[in-house]
């Protein structure tokens, strides 16, 4: 082989190694900067439930809501796992909670911690790890309260469909938002016409 070939031989290869190197240090940057990129989503944990709520069972919450005398007051219970799938620690300062009700209407909810004067935010979460959160949401729709406890269970699982979408926005640092958008499949809800069904088929 001339003199000549091989040096342009060897620069082919010296080209070809430097690319090489280069698109191997891009890809690198690459995969660790989407693993370090910031990713958080909600997980629901043991499903939702609910019940009409009383004034004097939670008046807090009732102030809240500030129900008119020709409305009801609904409060619902949901557990979600806040998931960092970065390997960079985040803080989730705040949340908002929209459910979709049986008329089809979205409702904002009101968001508030399970434990009275207990303080949601802000919640640190590890790198790839992640950590409860307990939530009550309220709203109010139009009704008259009555029943006893269990009638009033069933009125919260009468307003809301077979299957609950759910949609939350979680704000994290930086003034990220994230949104996660879920189906609650109310297995956990009492409802008023599987109560009947279920009386029906004991009577039969």
């Amino acid at each position: 082989m001339p003199w000549s070939d091989m040096d342009a031989a060897r620069e082919g290869l010296s080209l070809a190694g430097s690319l090489f190197a280069v698109l191997s240090t891009f890809y690198f940057w690459l995969v660790r900067a989407n693993r370090e990129r910031a990713k958080v989503e909600a997980c629901a944990v043991n499903g939702l439930r609910g019940t009409m709520l009383m004034a004097m069972e939670d008046t807090a919450t009732y102030r809240s809501v500030q129900p008119s005398e020709n409305e009801i007051v609904l409060k619902y219970w949901l557990d979600l796992a806040i998931v960092n799938n970065s390997e960079l620690p985040n803080a989730l300062l705040g949340i908002k909670v929209w459910m979709k009700f049986a008329d089809g209407r979205w409702h904002a909810m009101q968001v508030g911690a399970v434990e009275s004067g207990e303080d949601l935010f802000p919640i640190n979460v590890d790198p790839l790890t992640t950590a409860a959160l307990h939530l009550t949401l309220a709203t109010k729709i139009p009704g008259e309260v009555s029943g006893g406890f269990r009638e009033r269970e069933c009125a919260a699982g009468d307003a809301l469909p077979s299957e609950v979408p759910i949609r939350i926005e979680m704000q994290a640092l930086r003034d990220k938002v994230f949104v996660t958008e879920l189906v609650d499949d109310g297995r956990r809800l009492l409802r008023t016409d599987a109560e009947s069904m279920a009386a029906s088929k004991t009577a039969a």
